[in-house]
């Protein structure tokens, strides 16, 4: 029997309103311009996020890229830290239903530090 009720996370998650900079990993290693998303949801061990893009190149899983939130000072008591800063890795993407008349495609993107 499997054990789909059982929780995984290693750290304890947060619902957050923060501002996300992502900075994707080229080609030949060179770091693209930071893109500035929203969090839904972060902890220690990564942050979950969602965006909308009329672009056909999204997140994919295993991408690394560079993350960087400043934590508010109102939710710092849940954080050892005010900052985070560093690479991270795609390890889920999921593509949402469209809301409403929206033409522009949503995604869900999990991050691991």
């Amino acid at each position: 029997m499997g054990q789909s009720g059982v929780e995984r996370r290693r750290g304890r998650r947060v619902n957050l309103q923060a501002s996300l900079l992502i900075r994707r990993i080229g080609e030949g290693g060179k770091p693209e311009p930071f893109q500035e998303w929203a969090i839904d949801i972060i902890s220690l061990a990564g942050i979950y996020f969602e965006f909308e893009t009329d672009a056909d190149d999204t997140y994919a899983v295993d991408d690394v890229v560079i993350t960087s939130v400043s934590i508010p000072e109102a939710q710092r008591r849940d954080f050892p830290f005010a900052r985070l800063a560093g690479r991270s890795r795609v390890v889920r993407v999921y593509e949402l239903p469209q809301e409403g008349s929206r033409l522009r495609r949503r995604f869900g993107v999990g991050l691991e530090f």
